[in-house]
C-alpha cells in the first residue's frame, strides 16, 4: 500500500515528535522558508525595474573597466558616478548626465582658481569654498529640475576635485582633471549603455498622462454635476501636484526626444488650461427639480457629451474631441444668450451657466493644446513662469556657507589627519539635501546607508578582493553589491539610503589598481564616513533647520501678493501664464506639507486666493468688452478697488454686503441698456464670488504688496 508522501515545507503541526514550543518555532521557520521562496519565484529580471539594476551594472562595470585602461588616479569615481547619474527613465539619464558635466567643468575652474589663490592658506582656501558652495546652494534651490543638479555639483565638485591637494599642493591641477575626467566617463559610458539598451517611452508616458488628466477632471466635474461630492470641496493636493508633476515629465521629455522640446510651449499650455479646469469643477453644482430649464439641459448637454468626448481622448482622437467640446461649448453659449435674453438681471441662474461654460472653455483649451501637439510643431502662444522662492535660496546658502567653515575649524582644531574627509561628504550633501522637501529626513536616511555601507564595503574590500585576480573577477565580487544599492533606489520609501549607500560602499572600496587592503586605513575612512553623515544631520537641525510650515506660508504669501495686485490693475501676462505659476506654488506647498495635518488649510487658503484673483480677471474682462458701456467699466473698477475693500474686510458680512450691493447696482443700471446685459451679469457673478470668498476667509487683509520675483 502507498504511503502519501511529506512536504518537507508542510505544516509541522503533522510531524508526530513536535509539541509545545518545538512546534511554535517549526511553524515559524517554515513559514520563513515559504515566504523567501514565494519572494524568490516572485523576482523577474524583465521587468523594468530589473532592467534599468541590470543596465546600470553593465554600465558601471564599462566605466570602471575604461578607467582603469586610462590608468585615472580613482577609476572607481568613474563607476560612482554612473551609479549616481543611473534612472530608469532615458531622458533623465541624458538631462542628467548632461548638467552633471556642466557643473563638474564649472566647479573644476572654480577649484583651479580657489587653489591658487589660497594653496597655501587653509582657512582662506574654506572660506572660498564655503562662500562657492553658499552661492550655489542658493542657485540650486532657485533653479528646477536637473539645471539645478547642476549647480548642486558645480558647487561641491570644489571639495571633491581638491581632496588631498591641501597635503600636496603640487598636485591641484592634476586632482582637478583626474575629477573631470572621471567623470566624463561615467557620463558617456552611462549614456552609450542607456541609448543601446533602452526604450524611449517618456512620449507615450507623457500622452497617457495627460488623457489621464482629462479623465480625472472630467470625473470631478461629473461627480460634482451630480451631486455626488460636498458642494464646497475643494482641489486636494493629490490632484493638485500630480497635476502639476507632469511638467515634470515634459522637462524629462524634453531631454530624450527634440520633437518634445520643440512642443514644450504647447504641452504646458495644456497643463494650464487643465488646472484651470480643475479650478474651475469646484464652482459646478448639480441641478434641482427649480433649475430654469436652460440650466438644467445645460447640465445634460455636459454630462451626456463628456463621455464621448473621454472616448475620443482615451482613443487619441484628438481632433474628433475637439470638435465635440466645441460644438458643445458653443451650445452652451447659446443658451447663455437665450436665458440673458429672458432675464436681463443677474439671476443666480445665469451664473451658473457662466461658470458651466467657463469650465468648458478651459478644457476646451486643454483639448485644442492636446490636439496642436500632434501636428506640426507650432510656436508656443506664450511663455510660462515658475517660482522662485529667494527665502529658501537665502537660508539654504547660509548654512551651508556656515557648515563648510565650522566643520574645517573642528578638523584643524582636533587635529584630525584627514579633516578634509569631512569637507568631501559634508559639501554634497548639504546642497543635494537642500533642495528636498524634508532635509532631516533624508539625512537620516544618509545614516542608514552609510551604516549598511560600512560592513558591506568591509566584507567586499578586505574579504573578498584579496583573492581574486583580474578584472572579471573584480566584477564578479563587486557587481553583487552594487544591484543591492541600485535595486533600493528602485524603491521610493528606500532610495535615498540607497542611494547614500552606493555612494559610500564604492568609495570605501575604492578599487584602484594596484589595491591597497589595510584595516587601520579602512576603519579610520569608515569613520569619517559614519561621523560625516552625522555632522550632516546636525547642520540641518541646528544651522536654520528647515521649517515646511514657514516655507508653506511664505508661498503663500508671494500668491495672496500676485491676487491681490489683480484687484488694483489688469494682469501683466495672459490669464494661463498667471494660473500656471500660482499652481507651481500650489504644488510646491502639497510638497512642503505632505504629512503635515496643517497642509490642508493652508492649501484651502492657497485656492481661495487663486480663485479671488481669477474672480478679478474676470470681472476686468467681461468690463472691459467693447460692447461694454463706459459706465459698467467705471463701476467695476470702483467696485475692485483696495481701498474699499480695505474698508469692508474688517467685518465679513459688510464685505459681502459692499459687493453684493455693487453687483445689484450694476445690474440696475445695465437693464436700460440691452448691450451692457451679458458684461453686467458676468461682472456680478465675479464680484459675488468675490464676496463668499471674503466671507470665508476673514482674516484675509488687503494691504499693498509688491509681487515677489519670480
Amino acid at each position: 500500500m502507498c504511503q502519501p508522501t511529506r512536504d518537507p515545507h508542510g505544516d509541522p503541526a503533522d510531524h508526530p515528535r513536535l509539541t509545545g514550543s518545538g512546534l511554535h518555532r517549526a511553524r515559524r521557520n517554515s513559514a520563513l522558508v515559504r515566504n523567501a521562496r514565494d519572494r524568490l519565484l516572485a523576482i523577474d529580471i524583465l521587468t523594468p525595474g530589473a532592467g534599468y539594476v541590470l543596465r546600470s551594472t553593465v554600465a558601471a562595470t564599462l566605466a570602471l573597466g575604461i578607467a582603469f585602461g586610462l590608468q585615472l588616479e580613482t577609476p572607481y569615481s568613474a563607476a560612482s558616478t554612473v551609479l549616481l547619474v543611473a534612472n530608469a527613465n532615458h531622458g533623465a539619464v541624458l538631462a542628467k548626465g548632461g548638467w552633471r558635466l556642466v557643473g563638474t567643468a564649472i566647479g573644476g575652474m572654480a577649484a583651479l582658481v580657489l587653489m591658487g589663490l589660497f594653496i597655501q592658506a587653509p582657512l582662506l582656501f574654506i572660506l572660498g569654498f564655503a562662500l562657492w558652495l553658499g552661492l550655489c546652494t542658493g542657485a540650486a534651490t532657485l533653479l528646477r529640475h536637473f539645471q539645478a543638479s547642476g549647480a548642486a555639483v558645480a558647487g561641491y565638485t570644489v571639495g571633491l576635485a581638491t581632496y588631498g591637494a591641501l597635503e600636496m599642493p603640487e598636485r591641484a591641477l592634476d586632482a582637478v582633471l583626474g575629477r573631470m575626467a572621471t567623470v566624463a566617463v561615467g557620463v558617456a559610458c552611462l549614456g552609450v549603455v542607456t541609448a543601446l539598451s533602452s526604450r524611449r517611452a517618456t512620449r507615450i508616458a507623457l500622452e497617457t498622462a495627460l488623457v489621464g488628466q482629462c479623465a480625472a477632471i472630467a470625473g470631478i466635474a461629473l461627480e460634482r454635476l451630480g451631486g455626488k461630492s460636498q458642494p464646497t470641496a475643494l482641489p486636494t493636493a493629490a490632484q493638485v501636484s500630480g497635476l502639476f508633476a507632469i511638467d515634470d515629465l515634459v522637462d524629462l521629455s524634453r531631454a530624450e526626444s527634440p520633437d518634445i522640446a520643440r512642443r514644450e510651449g504647447v504641452l504646458r499650455e495644456t497643463i494650464a488650461a487643465l488646472f484651470g479646469a480643475l479650478l474651475g469643477t469646484s464652482d459646478l453644482h448639480a441641478v434641482d427639480r427649480w433649475t430654469p430649464p436652460d440650466l438644467a439641459a445645460a447640465h445634460r448637454d455636459v454630462v451626456t457629451e463628456f463621455p464621448r468626448i473621454l472616448c475620443a481622448l482615451e482613443a487619441r482622437r484628438f481632433d474628433d474631441a475637439l470638435e465635440r467640446i466645441t460644438a458643445l461649448r458653443d451650445a452652451l453659449q447659446a443658451r447663455v444668450a437665450r436665458a440673458e435674453t429672458e432675464d436681463p438681471g443677474t439671476a443666480p441662474s445665469l451664473i451658473a451657466l457662466d461658470r458651466l461654460v467657463a469650465f468648458v472653455e478651459d478644457y476646451g483649451s486643454a483639448v485644442s493644446a492636446m490636439a496642436r501637439t500632434q501636428g506640426s510643431p507650432a510656436r508656443p502662444e506664450r511663455s510660462f513662469r515658475f517660482h522662485r522662492d529667494w527665502g529658501a535660496a537665502t537660508e539654504n546658502g547660509l548654512r551651508s556657507a556656515l557648515a563648510i567653515p565650522l566643520a574645517g575649524a573642528f578638523g584643524i582644531a582636533t587635529g584630525w589627519n584627514d579633516w578634509s574627509l569631512l569637507l568631501l561628504i559634508l559639501a554634497p550633501y548639504t546642497v543635494l539635501l537642500a533642495m528636498t522637501g524634508n532635509p532631516a529626513a533624508g539625512a537620516v536616511a544618509f545614516i542608514t546607508g552609510t551604516i549598511l555601507a560600512v560592513p558591506a564595503a568591509f566584507v567586499c574590500a578586505l574579504g573578498l578582493m584579496p583573492r581574486v585576480q583580474g578584472f572579471p573577477l573584480l566584477v564578479a565580487v563587486i557587481a553583487p553589491f552594487w544591484m543591492a544599492g541600485l535595486y533600493a533606489t528602485t524603491l521610493p520609501r528606500h532610495a535615498p539610503a540607497g542611494l547614500a549607500y552606493l555612494v559610500a560602499f564604492n568609495t570605501l572600496v575604492g578599487a584602484t589598481n594596484p589595491m591597497t587592503f589595510s584595516v587601520p586605513a579602512f576603519l579610520n575612512q569608515a569613520f569619517g564616513w559614519v561621523t560625516a553623515v552625522f555632522v550632516t544631520l546636525l547642520v540641518f537641525r541646528l544651522l536654520l533647520p528647515q521649517d515646511p510650515r514657514r516655507q508653506a506660508r511664505r508661498i503663500r504669501a508671494a500668491l495672496r501678493r500676485d491676487a491681490l495686485a489683480l484687484l488694483d490693475s489688469d494682469p501683466p501676462e495672459h490669464r494661463q501664464v498667471w494660473e500656471h505659476l500660482q499652481h507651481h506654488r500650489l504644488a510646491r506647498i502639497a510638497q512642503s506639507l505632505r504629512a503635515d495635518p496643517a497642509g490642508a488649510a493652508i492649501m484651502g487658503d492657497g485656492i481661495g486666493l487663486l480663485h479671488l484673483g481669477r474672480a478679478a480677471m474676470r470681472a476686468r474682462d467681461a468690463a472691459g468688452r467693447s460692447t461694454a458701456p463706459a459706465m459698467l467699466r467705471t463701476m467695476t473698477l470702483q467696485a475692485l478697488t483696495l481701498q474699499a475693500l480695505a474698508e469692508a474686510s474688517r467685518a465679513p458680512r459688510q464685505a459681502r454686503d459692499t459687493l453684493a450691493a455693487a453687483a445689484a447696482e450694476i445690474a440696475a443700471r445695465s437693464i436700460e441698456d440691452p448691450r451692457a446685459w451679458p458684461a453686467a451679469h458676468r461682472v456680478a457673478a465675479c464680484l459675488t464670488d468675490m464676496a463668499v470668498l471674503l466671507e470665508a476667509h476673514p482674516d484675509w487683509s488687503f494691504d499693498r504688496h509688491r509681487s515677489a520675483p519670480c
